[in-house]
């Protein structure tokens, strides 16, 4: 090889290997893709929208809003296993993608190891809700109506295996009662039943029921969470009531495809934390009962090991598998 034909293959060679690096400084060179796995309205999507413009401002790009619902996160996150490592494709999910789902499906189309953490957004909380009907108006009263009822009571879920469902699960281990899961394909539908009389409990989000709450059509007994809701204040936690090992609630957390450059994730971080601190925010995360709790992409990794292990441990103790 001549010296010239050798000087040119190494400037061949560099502006290729500059290239990616080049694309990296500049990103984002086009629009950015957020995939949500839940659809339009709930807490998630309502959380994406409202990040959305300091986010959008941060990169300089537009940030679209891709809901992609359906079979317990797995349509959504199975996508963005599948797109490139490049930061424009991002998932915006909860706490049952990983450290639910792999205990509790017997085929999961992703892995854990497909992503990166980004950060956890908003941690929020599920409330313990009765009919009002029911002779009772608190924990403790539930508990000891429950214990004299010959078949126990029932309680709404709205997707099996689900945070609620497990919760409900949880609360039959600690407390000893004959609990009965009653299936309702919306929150909706579930607090319609608790209004009729239907179903006597069900574990839910606030966003569906404080109105109903407010309206004295259903009763709120506890809530999971350290400290009580803003727009619950006198609702008590489940460790006031004397039940701490019922406080655990769930969150929404951002991911991006495994190989997304540290360079790129610095930019999604910065812009992740500018959309968190968006002044939209702070009251539509008071009416859902859910805190801001963004933490470092280490801390949330150790999270993920944590919650995994927390709920894999339930799950496994009930013997709940689902195909």
């Amino acid at each position: 090889m001549s010296d010239l034909t050798r000087r040119q293959a190494l400037a061949a060679s560099a502006l290729g290997l500059a290239r990616p690096a080049q694309a990296q400084s500049n990103w984002p060179e086009r629009p950015v893709r957020l995939v949500v796995a839940f659809s339009a309205g709930g807490e998630p999507d309502i959380l994406a929208r409202a990040m959305q413009p300091a986010m959008q401002e941060a990169l300089g790009q537009p940030v679209v809003i891709d809901n992609r619902p359906g079979a317990s996160t797995l349509i959504a996150t199975e996508h963005v296993a599948q797109s490139r490592p490049d930061g424009y494709t991002l998932l915006l999910t909860s706490s049952t993608t990983f450290a639910v789902n792999p205990h509790l499906l017997a085929r999961l189309p992703y892995r854990l190891e497909q992503f990166r953490p980004v950060t956890q957004l908003m941690r929020a909380q599920l409330v313990l809700y009765a009919n009002p009907r029911l002779p009772v108006g608190s924990l403790a009263e539930l508990i000891e109506y429950a214990r004299r009822q010959p078949h126990g009571i029932t309680y709404t879920t709205t997707l099996r295996g689900g945070v609620a469902h497990l919760a409900g699960e949880r609360m039959k281990q600690v407390t000893g009662l004959s609990m009965t899961d009653v299936p309702f394909r919306a929150s909706t539908a579930a607090a319609q039943a608790l209004i009729r009389g239907d179903v006597d409990v069900g574990f839910d989000g606030l966003a569906t029921y404080a109105g109903m709450v407010r309206a004295g059509e259903i009763r709120a007994l506890a809530i999971t969470g350290e400290r009580r809701a803003e727009a619950m204040p006198d609702v008590p936690t489940f460790a006031e009531a004397g039940f701490p090992d019922l406080a655990q609630g769930y969150w929404y957390g951002l991911f991006a495809p495994a190989g997304t450059p540290d360079a790129v994730m610095a930019r999604i971080l910065a812009a992740t934390r500018a959309g968190l601190r968006g002044d939209s925010l702070t009251a539509q995360m008071v009416a859902m009962g859910a805190t801001m709790e963004e933490i470092e992409p280490v801390a949330f990794e150790r999270l993920l090991a944590a919650e995994s292990d927390r709920w894999g441990g339930l799950i496994r103790s009930i013997g709940l598998r689902l195909e």
